[in-house]
């Protein structure tokens, strides 16, 4: 083993740590300027690297933003996990989609993503993602390499962007749309 690969051996973790900081700050950029106004030279600037070193780490803007939303999903899908528990059939469903609902409404930075400037921008990235995709996909009981089973996550992340983007008149209306218009589909 060289000097180098020795001195090296947190390398691995100074780069993930040095990743989650860089999305800590686009997220704060993302509330107070809007998801599509921050630039990668804004968030070079507040993280106080060089844009080739935030670059390094995420090598576009939709990278970045990607990253942020894979980032974001698992966070939503640990709250949607603890709050269906043991339900089961319709109610899981009607619970995940509900706490999913009302879990980005509560934060504003994952708010930010569907106002009417953001909501192209998350819809895009929601459908991209192999984050959202599969934990969707996990959820509905297959995988998105079942037959139809990336039909399925796709479709109610359409669903579910669509709620967050044009919500409905209260969280009762959009569970009467749920239980009338997606259970019979799933």
């Amino acid at each position: 083993m060289t000097s180098t690969e020795r001195s090296d051996w947190l390398a691995g973790e100074r780069a993930e740590l040095a990743a989650g900081r860089i999305l800590d700050i686009a997220e704060r950029l993302f509330v107070d300027d809007g998801v599509n106004a921050v630039t990668m030279r804004q968030v070079a600037t507040a993280v106080g690297c060089s844009r080739a070193t935030l670059y390094r780490y995420f090598p576009s803007r939709e990278a970045l933003q990607l990253a942020y939303v894979d980032r974001v999903s698992r966070q939503v899908a640990r709250q949607v996990a603890d709050a269906v528990g043991e339900a089961v059939g319709d109610e899981r469903v009607i619970v995940a989609i509900t706490t999913a609902l009302a879990g980005v409404r509560a934060n504003p930075a994952l708010l930010a993503w569907f106002t009417p400037d953001a909501a192209g921008t998350a819809t895009d990235l929601a459908l991209i993602s192999p984050a959202v995709e599969h934990l969707v996909a996990d959820f509905l009981g297959g995988s998105s390499s079942t037959p139809n089973g990336h039909l399925r996550a796709q479709w109610l992340v359409r669903v579910i962007v669509s709620l967050l983007t044009s919500p409905g008149e209260s969280p009762a209306a959009e569970e009467q749309l749920l239980r009338a218009f997606v259970l019979p589909v799933l």
